[in-house]
């Protein structure tokens, strides 16, 4: 056997070891091993990956599991070979080793190929993605370098085309990042393995402040307002006078003395229960209103919204988590049970009895109506105002 046909038989079977996945681009002290795909594992997607890029024809380069011995210094012919490199300066052993080597591709790629995978190193990172009956699938995530190499050649094409064309260009800035991806001396790795330190860099996903919002309603619900000067001057006003009113009624209702035979509710009559009924009307609304309008975002993700086979609700627009009170404020269809009615009823008498306003003399003062006597009054006010 001469020389020359030894020196082809050992690039022949460097060529055969060659995988498009080396599980050393992970980490480089993990043994050898990886997977070549072969044409008949080709994938017709839309995605870019080794598998699709094959089903397009493309020639997806591979690269060495490790750099023992020669191991580098022969894969430059294999490399040479597959990426058609000019050889113009290269001296003529190398080119006669790259020309030789070059009709053993069809023949060599054709086939699928994997090795040292019998045992997962422990430096191996895993996904363990769930199946069905409480099953799991462990994965080790492997790039291919020659993807990268194809990506990297496309991503300076585009990048020059945009510089080319200047302002004029219709093109979008590519950014690429830097990792230190196969250490210090990334050959021990692969001959391709620099491609992979130069990966495409895309923002995160994010989402939409609305959706976001509305998903916060779902999952925590509300907390609304009675009154606000910013939102509603004009209920502030409103409320802050019904307050003063309140306040003067229990002060008449005390001086005459009804507090001794146990009425400590504030005095009123037809005039000033007619002026009650009108301020009470006016915060229901709006309180109401403020459900709606959470409502009308909530229906921005309706289709977003697990089912209710796979979460068991008594509203389509709360997560059960949330109080009771909210929920029917946001879904209507609550609003018409007397049960949902007393708890919002009562809810509202005490927020009112706490509700602050500035008095006379430009202090903060607060209505300071027991809850007991919120309910005696008010609550069942409201309630009357819900039928």
């Amino acid at each position: 056997m001469t020389s020359e046909t030894t020196d082809q038989d050992i690039y022949q079977q460097t060529l055969a070891e060659s995988v498009h996945f080396s599980v050393k681009t992970i980490n480089s002290n993990i043994e050898k091993g990886g997977i070549r795909v072969s044409k008949d594992q080709t994938l017709d997607l839309p995605y870019i990956s080794t598998r699709t890029l094959l089903a397009d024809q493309l020639l997806v380069p591979t690269d060495y599991q490790a750099n023992a011995g020669k191991t580098a210094t022969l894969f430059k012919v294999v490399k040479a070979a597959q990426l058609d490199e000019d050889l113009s300066e290269m001296d003529d052993e190398f080119k006669n080793h790259v020309n030789q080597l070059k009709p053993h591709f069809k023949t060599a790629l054709q086939k699928s190929f994997s090795t040292g995978l019998d045992h997962i190193d422990i430096r191996m990172r895993q996904l363990l993605i769930p199946q069905k009956d409480d099953c799991y699938i462990s994965l080790s995530p492997l790039s291919a370098a020659g993807v990268n190499l194809l990506l990297n050649a496309e991503v300076d094409r585009l990048k020059e085309q945009r510089k080319t064309e200047g302002q004029q260009s219709q093109l979008r800035n590519i950014k690429t990042a830097v990792l230190g991806i196969g250490g210090s001396n990334p050959q021990n790795v692969g001959s391709l393995v620099r491609a992979m330190q130069r990966p495409i860099v895309v923002s995160a996903p994010t989402i939409n402040p609305q959706e976001k919002l509305a998903f916060q309603y779902f999952y925590k619900g509300f907390e609304y307002e009675i009154s606000s000067a910013y939102i509603n001057r004009a209920l502030y006003i409103e409320l802050t006078q019904y307050a003063q009113k309140l306040i003067e009624q229990k002060q008449l209702s005390h001086d005459l003395g009804f507090n001794d035979i146990g009425i400590h509710a504030p005095l009123s009559n037809m005039d000033t229960r007619a002026e009650e009924i009108d301020t009470l009307k006016m915060i229901v609304e709006n309180v109401l209103a403020q459900g709606q309008d959470i409502l009308e975002i909530l229906k921005t993700i309706e289709k977003q919204l697990p089912s209710r086979e796979d979460l068991e609700r008594d509203s389509l627009w709360s997560h059960p988590s949330v109080s009771v009170l909210t929920q029917g404020l946001i879904n209507p269809e609550l609003q018409q049970y007397e049960d949902w009615q007393i708890v919002f009823a009562d809810h509202l008498a005490k927020k009112i009895t706490q509700h602050p306003y500035w008095d006379k003399n430009g202090e903060k003062s607060e209505i300071s109506l027991s809850e007991a006597d919120a309910k005696t009054f008010l609550s069942r006010r409201i309630q009357e105002l819900l039928k």
